[in-house]
């Protein structure tokens, strides 16, 4: 036999497999109740009896509680079912029209192929995989073979007569098929909510069809109403769903530049626009384009570039015109680019492309954005060399829209380089849809679901018993840089306590406080302060061992040549990381080393390394962090691009460091959201533990736009799954801050304190009660963290804790009353 049919037990997946390869089985099952023992088994459905030898590996089974399969659910359908629109409104002249009335209306749920319609009675079959003629993958190979035989297939159609229905199982079906980039019907579904919302949260369902055509003996398998057309339970799910999944009406107003935007449900609108004495309709089609955020990121170079993310988006099938531009020194020089028409305002723009340089070694090469032929906006960077592909991400945001602009590229040494493009990608987004995908990505992150289960002293469930779950302290670590002012100082050191669980020294670890002389240590100060810290159970990283910065190395040094210098600086780590051993969770070795060089022009090269690997020699527990700016908050310095942080960090681990984590330190002016997911997207291609290390808004901006950013900034790396910590470079000095504070000297918020506060709360677990079921458990989903929960029964009160740390599977927590 070449190929058999394998399931597993109870039909919760099947897959065609073959000998001498490996086939992929996917599937899934719910379990409405606990189970304490079970077997998940596979077999072999083949008709002649035989004893076939099955092997498996690479098995997973994870557990998904209900919010967060639906929260899967919904970002799905935000992403597949949604789309953004600009309506623009002018007068004769083209002029924008300020302020005129827009009333729109949904007049077709969805798309053509989405319409849901009621069909002639047919016979069907269960959903299931106990079919072993009507599996996944005996539908693809028949498809395959049709395709072979030359026939065009365009279309994949699924009846869907349920029984029980197995979402997982739905899903992973859908998955395999979706493979096949054609589109999916349901054509005969006859169930209720469960199978609707999983087929039309799917990307690649196009349609659904319910097969429950009335005639007056009844329907094949389902009503949705009696013979009067009274909704039965079924109809009365239709018409929720079908209200859900519509987009409402709503009134608003023209922005100055004419333009009214909104994030609606695919299909037919007609819009109504009033101005004065004049009133306009018109219709308009809204199609389905609008994809899931990718993550994809790329760190080498390749000889063959991937193709585009989202099919090139905007960009699908164009090719860059050549630019010529003038620079500075007079001289031409040619630049790939696109002209880019009508950009919609309120709009994300996600970019990409590979890159690669002919007959020159390599370079850093910028892709800019302008809007009006004067502003010229970095939206992303690449290190790109020649013959071979680099991947460059990045993105942009238009507040308002634009007629014409330009994204080019260009050396950003202003070398006139012949730059090579392709696979290039512009994709917009909707703040719905960005807002979409940072939530499920907390979802999935930054939450995991809890069972708790309540027994008597021989271990039965007890059915009623009344839970309260309180969250005492957040896993994430989320602080701020402290001073030495925090010391006697019992207003600021509550006002810090009741927020933050991590916290940084802004400068009393740096060389120039603890040896403003020569010789003279006195580490007395970051003492007293990591006291205080340690007190109170406050993580806390060590900031800094060397500034590469010499404005901010101690003057003495400064002075100091050759051996003398070699001597000071190796008395310098080996007095700070003894007196220090194991206090501190990070270090931030060499601060700065993208930007300056102060000891590798003194003592060589190798300076920094060796830096490295005598820190982690004298303290092997802390974790050692490059750390520098301007790599996630802009892309115009060319010294610490993304890729060039990359590649200081591999020529380290290339010397022998073993690094552990990235430090980006995150002084922002105006925040760019897709470039800041994009760098933090191709550094999490490392593998390594990402901080954000030094955050603040540039004081040059008032303090209420200073809280507007701040936010845009929390929500962007909170929500990004490889970023593990966050640290505020929020001081409180008499004088104020380094840029940003979030009170005034009395810790009265200011507005980045009011976010602050807002984002505390928004990210921790408010107080859940609730009752044990009828198998003495009791479930519930919240942020990793400390908890304490108290159980009450009859006369009976049990208290505990718990933690509920990183982890894809639920955790399960006993108490015994």
């Amino acid at each position: 036999m070449n190929y058999m049919v394998i399931s597993m037990n109870e039909y919760k997946g099947t897959v065609v497999a073959k000998r001498g390869c490996w086939s992929f089985l996917k599937g899934g099952f719910v379990l409405d109740t606990n189970s304490n023992h079970a077997f998940l088994y596979f077999e072999v459905q083949n008709s002649d009896g035989s004893e076939i030898s099955i092997t498996i590996t690479s098995a997973s089974l994870q557990p998904f509680t209900q919010q967060q399969w639906r929260t899967n659910h919904q970002y799905k359908i935000n992403a597949e079912r949604k789309q953004a629109v600009t309506i623009h409104i002018s007068d004769v002249r083209g002029d924008g029209i300020k302020e005129a009335t827009t009333t729109r209306f949904n007049a077709a749920v969805f798309e053509n192929e989405l319409k849901w319609y009621s069909t002639e009675r047919q016979q069907g079959k269960s959903e299931t995989c106990n079919d072993a003629n009507s599996t996944v993958d005996t539908y693809i190979s028949r498809l395959r073979e049709l395709k072979r035989g030359g026939v065009l297939m365009d279309g994949i159609v699924l009846e869907g007569h349920f029984t029980v229905p197995n979402p997982p199982l739905i899903r992973a079906v859908l998955d395999k098929l979706a493979t096949l980039k054609l589109p999916i019907w349901l054509t005969e579904g006859t169930y209720l909510e469960v199978v609707l919302r999983e087929v039309f949260s799917h990307p690649s369902v196009n349609g659904i069809i319910i097969w429950t055509a009335l005639d007056p003996n009844g329907s094949f398998r389902m009503c949705l109403t009696d013979n009067k057309f009274r909704n039965l339970p079924a109809g009365h799910v239709v018409d929720k769903l079908l209200k859900e999944w519509r987009t409402g009406v709503v009134e608003g107003q023209t922005d100055n530049h004419g333009s009214f935007s909104f994030c609606g449900f695919l299909g037919e609108y007609r819009i109504t626009v009033s101005n004065g004495n004049r009133t306009v309709n018109s219709t308009f089609s809204l199609c389905g384009d609008g994809p899931f955020y990718d993550d994809s990121a790329y760190t080498e170079c390749k000889v063959e570039p991937e193709g585009p993310l989202y099919n090139g988006g905007i960009f699908k099938d164009q090719t860059p015109n050549v630019l010529h531009w003038q620079v500075h020194t007079g001289s031409n020089v040619h630049l790939p680019a696109f002209v880019l028409h009508n950009l919609t305002g309120s709009t994300i723009y996600t970019f990409s492309s590979w890159v690669k340089l002919n007959g020159s070694d390599s370079g850093v090469i910028k892709a800019s954005l302008t809007t009006d032929n004067t502003t010229h906006k970095c939206i992303g960077t690449v290190f790109a060399k020649s013959g071979c592909w680099s991947f460059l991400k990045g993105g942009f945001v238009l507040d308002s829209p634009s007629n014409y602009a330009l994204l080019y590229f260009q050396n950003s040494d202003g070398k006139n380089s012949s730059i090579a493009i392709t696979s290039a990608s512009l994709q917009p987004f909707s703040a719905e849809q960005w807002k979409a995908s940072q939530q499920y990505n907390m979802d999935s992150e930054r939450k995991r679901a809890a069972t708790i289960h309540v027994s008597d002293a021989n271990g039965a469930g007890i059915q009623g018993a009344a839970i309260t779950v309180e969250q005492v302290s957040r896993d994430f670590p989320f602080g701020s840089a402290i001073s030495k002012t925090i010391l006697g100082n019992i207003p600021y050191q509550s006002w810090f306590l009741e927020r933050f669980n991590a916290a940084v020294f802004e400068n009393e670890l740096k060389w120039y406080s603890t040896e403003l002389q020569q010789g003279k240590v006195d580490y007395t100060i970051p003492d007293q302060m990591l006291e205080f810290l340690r007190a109170n159970q406050i993580t806390i990283r060590g900031h800094n061992i060397f500034w590469e910065n010499p404005i901010y190395t101690p003057s003495w040094v400064q002075n100091l040549t050759g051996p003398e210098l070699k001597l000071a600086v190796n008395s310098r780590i080996n007095s700070l990381m003894s007196h220090y051993k194991n206090e501190f969770v990070h270090w931030d070795v060499s601060n700065e080393m993208l930007h300056y060089d102060f000891y590798e022009q003194r003592l060589g090269p190798n300076a920094s390394l060796e830096f490295f690997e005598t820190a982690q020699s004298l303290d092997p527990l802390a974790t050692m962090f490059m750390n520098d700016f301007n790599v996630v908050e802009t892309c115009d310095n060319h010294k610490s691009t993304v890729d060039m942080y990359i590649l200081r960090l591999r020529e380290l681990k290339q010397g022998g460091v073993l690094m552990d984590g990235i430090g980006i330190e995150g002084h922002f002016t105006i925040p760019n959201p897709p470039l800041i997911r994009a760098v933090l997207d191709k550094l999490a291609t490392l593998e390594l533990p990402i901080w954000l290390t030094e955050v603040d808004i540039s004081n040059t901006i008032d303090n209420e736009t200073q809280g507007t950013y701040l936010e845009v900034v929390l929500r962007e790396v909170f929500s990004h799954p490889s970023v593990k910590g966050i640290m505020l470079w929020t001081a409180l000095d008499p004088n104020g801050c380094y840029e940003m504070c979030l009170t005034d000297n009395n810790f009265h918020n200011l507005p980045a304190g009011d976010v602050v506060d807002k984002l505390l709360k928004e990210w921790q677990t408010g107080a859940i009660e609730g009752h044990t079921d009828d198998h003495g458990s009791f479930s519930f989903y919240g942020f990793l963290g400390e908890y304490k929960i108290t159980v009450n029964y009859g006369n009976t009160t049990a208290n505990s804790t718990f933690s509920l740390c990183g982890g894809d599977e639920t955790r399960h927590f006993s108490i015994q009353l």
